[in-house]
């Protein structure tokens, strides 16, 4: 009987520590094909649909492989490619957003991380670090009252929100490279939600 207590109560165990696997978010590789600013999941048909942000934080790892080197030979080389982040104010991101942004840096060899909002037409870009390449990193965006709060590594860097923001739809915004450019080549990007 003991043994057979043993083995039921084992068998609960293994089971109740498997299902933390369900709630866990897997990492999605998200795909930028060379000529393309659109990102989609890789080996997924390609989506127009929207997502909105379920609460007033995003946090998840990023971590970019060798497919972020990339050189424009100076031709907007310093333009900031888009990583993820949300719409605000029930407007369209151009309008009012926040996510943040990178760039390949051709002198330190890293990527270069910035917070990236547009506030009434508004745009704002700040840098708030580095990463290197295959270096997986937690992102944390969150909005405070009138004020959203980047946090990557060490840095945290408050940026105003509009100021008709008190409700509101945000809908998610996923990789985009450019400004005025197209990738290059394929470029991949590794996100996990936490």
């Amino acid at each position: 009987m003991v043994r057979l207590n043993t083995i039921a109560f084992l068998g609960l165990f293994i089971f109740a520590m498997s299902c933390d696997a369900i709630y866990e978010q897997p990492e999605v590789v998200y795909l930028i094909k060379a000529g393309q600013h659109q990102s989609n999941v890789e080996g997924s048909l390609p989506s127009n649909g929207l997502r909105s942000l379920k609460s007033e934080s995003l946090t998840f790892t990023a971590r970019f492989d060798e497919t972020a080197k990339y050189d424009l030979n100076g031709n907007d080389q310093d333009d900031v490619n888009k990583l993820f982040g949300y719409s605000d104010c029930n407007s369209q991101h151009h309008e009012n957003s926040a996510r943040f942004g990178w760039a390949y840096n051709l002198d330190s060899e890293q990527v270069d991380i910035y917070a990236y909002t547009y506030t009434a037409g508004q745009r704002e870009v700040k840098l708030l670090g580095a990463t290197d390449i295959n270096e997986t990193n937690v992102y944390k965006l969150y909005m405070v009252g009138s004020d959203f709060v980047f946090e990557f590594k060490n840095a945290r860097e408050v940026v105003k929100r509009g100021s008709n923001c008190d409700v509101g739809l945000y809908y998610m915004l996923f990789p985009y490279f450019g400004g005025n450019q197209k990738a290059p080549h394929d470029i991949r990007i590794y996100i996990q939600e936490l």
